[in-house]
């Protein structure tokens, strides 16, 4: 429901009618413009809705009835019993409490007039490229699809539920720092929001697009595709809002000790702290999201939204889609004329401060690994036993992980070691000693190390098996029986189980893709020993059927019968 408008007067008749009647009343009788004020800016919740003048006047008159007034009297001896004066006076009310009256219209205009326009504007503007940047999450405003292939071998298209958009955003200049990350997760958690800062840092590379007609502009990209000198920079500060994702102790840590910046946390539900990032949100929004055919609108009543699950499988609108729309979308921006930079679009701008020897700081070489933005320290004891013949190990996460170092050091037996673990990649993990010196590189055990996958995976795997919904053996992969897991609880076409079936697809699409650094060489000794083991066991498979297949030879005796 719109709000309502007051009766439109001049100002000179206002003027003439402030010590009228309706004013000598309000007086007399404080109480009642006591209660008019109350009715006008009573609302305590948002749900409730606005009191319009019509019911403020039944009000009115039935407090000037409690109190007594005559019915020969003022508001009782006028035709509409005082109604146009009472409009006149709420809308000197509304005026003159800008605040109050603002959360009539809505939360945003109030918390816009409470925290916005007031006080001297003379807030320092940055300057300096990546000295501030700002970062938050948003929604899309679509359904996208994945194609599936069921055990059937049947194709199928599930839709995926909305999906969250994560970037960050220079103050200084405008730009979106690095390719954004989206997010599948029903909320983007804690290793969502250190995989956008790795994108944001790691140098961008354009991607391969596969839809006919979609390309990038000659003017539009990336700040480290674009300027060679600020691979690998890095911002100062960084400010968000209060979500728990962003309280989260390994992003506090890992801005503080990786990146070294500083972590400025904006005030509760107030979102003009973060103009920059909430403008690119809207625009990305606007300009293309809510323009395709299988957007959801801003509001369910929006008549842009038509359909928008039927609108995605008809044209197959999948993730792979989403990514390459996003891209070309945000990189498109960074060339694009802003206003607020004299028309200046955010790579001219930035090309500009970079002559001018802006440069910002750029991350260590040291620290030039994309584990080490989702890493967390845990402290493990080393487990094993003489007795049962059981080497050392470690356990994480359900998983044992050791090296050949590991499995002859029976002396650090009840050790308390401390290990470095990339929550986005449990395959490997590094361990250290008690001394701080570094031990090496532990891989899991079994064909946990095989295919990637998440700490978040991880768990979901544990739970399922604890329930026993899926049990896989020392031969199995966990991830793709997890993914055939999924796939036969796709038939109740929940939006949830597609997300997590794109996931996997994520992982299982990185392993094929994937080229092993030199760093991983315990992980390439582990991954060629599974190798010779199933070909082994193949090879025995092979020899037991060929010798079950065999036809056996027999003596034959000859029969001597006597008579």
């Amino acid at each position: 429901m719109k709000p309502y408008k007051l009766n439109p007067r001049s100002r000179k008749f206002n003027e003439s009618r402030k010590t009228g009647e309706f004013g000598l009343l309000l007086e007399k009788h404080p109480e009642i413009s006591d209660e008019i004020e109350n009715l006008f800016f009573g609302r305590k919740k948002l749900s409730e809705p606005v009191m319009r003048p019509k019911y403020i006047h039944k009000k009115f008159v039935d407090k000037c009835k409690e109190l007594g007034i005559p019915r020969s009297e003022y508001p009782f001896n006028t035709e509409h019993l005082g109604y146009r004066a009472l409009c006149r006076h709420l809308e000197h009310l509304r005026d003159k409490h800008f605040g109050k009256a603002s959360s009539r219209y809505g939360h945003d205009a109030e918390q816009k007039a409470k925290n916005s326009g007031i006080g001297q504007q003379n807030y320092p503007r940055t300057i300096t490229p990546y000295q501030d940047v700002e970062f938050d999450g948003h929604r899309f405003d679509g359904i996208w699809v994945i194609t599936i292939k069921t055990l059937e071998g049947d194709d199928a298209v599930l839709t995926l539920d909305r999906l969250w958009v994560l970037s960050f955003i220079d103050r200084a200049t405008d730009n979106i720092i690095g390719r954004p990350h989206i997010s599948l997760n029903k909320e983007y958690n804690a290793t969502d929001v250190m995989i956008a800062a790795k994108k944001a840092v790691i140098p961008v590379q354009k991607m391969n697009l596969t839809i006919h007609g979609l390309s990038y502009q000659p003017t539009g990209g990336y700040p480290s595709e674009r300027f060679k000198d600020i691979e690998w920079a890095v911002w100062d500060v960084i400010h968000f809002d209060n979500a728990k994702s962003h309280l989260a102790e390994m992003v506090r840590e890992r801005l503080r000790n990786l990146i070294g910046c500083a972590t400025c946390l904006g005030a509760v539900d107030k979102p003009m702290r973060r103009p920059h990032i909430e403008r690119f949100h809207q625009t990305l929004t606007s300009s293309s999201m809510q323009r395709m055919v299988n957007t959801t609108g801003s509001h369910p009543g929006d008549p842009r939204r038509k359909e928008p699950e039927k609108m995605a499988m008809r044209y197959e609108m999948t993730f792979e889609h989403l990514e390459e729309i996003l891209d070309v979308v945000v990189a498109n921006y960074n060339g694009t004329p802003h206003g607020s930079l004299f028309y200046n679009s955010p790579l001219e701008a930035l090309e500009q401060r970079l002559n001018k020897g802006m440069i910002p700081r750029l991350l260590s070489e040291t620290k030039r690994t994309e584990f080490v933005f989702t890493q967390v320290e845990q402290p493990r004891t080393v487990r094993g036993s003489h007795e049962s013949g059981k080497r050392p190990y470690i356990e994480y996460m359900g998983v044992e992980y050791r090296n050949d170092l590991l499995a002859n050091s029976a002396h650090l037996l009840n050790t308390k070691l401390s290990l470095h673990v990339n929550v986005d990649d449990l395959r490997t993990i590094r361990a250290y000693l008690p001394d701080g010196s570094e031990f090496g590189l532990l891989v899991a055990a079994g064909k946990w190390c095989l295919t990637p996958h998440s700490l978040q995976m991880r768990k979901a795997i544990n739970i399922l098996k604890r329930k026993k919904l899926i049990h896989f053996t020392q031969w199995d992969d966990p991830i793709f029986v997890y993914h055939e897991y999924l796939l036969t609880q796709a038939k109740t076409k929940k939006k949830r189980v597609a997300n997590h079936i794109a996931k996997t697809k994520q992982v299982m699409k990185k392993r094929e893709a994937e080229k092993i650094s030199e760093l991983d060489e315990s992980l390439v000794a582990e991954q060629a020993s599974i190798s010779a083991l199933e070909k082994a066991r193949e090879q025995q498979a092979k020899l037991q059927i060929a010798k079950t297949n065999t036809p056996t030879s027999h003596r034959r005796f000859k029969t001597i019968t006597r008579w």
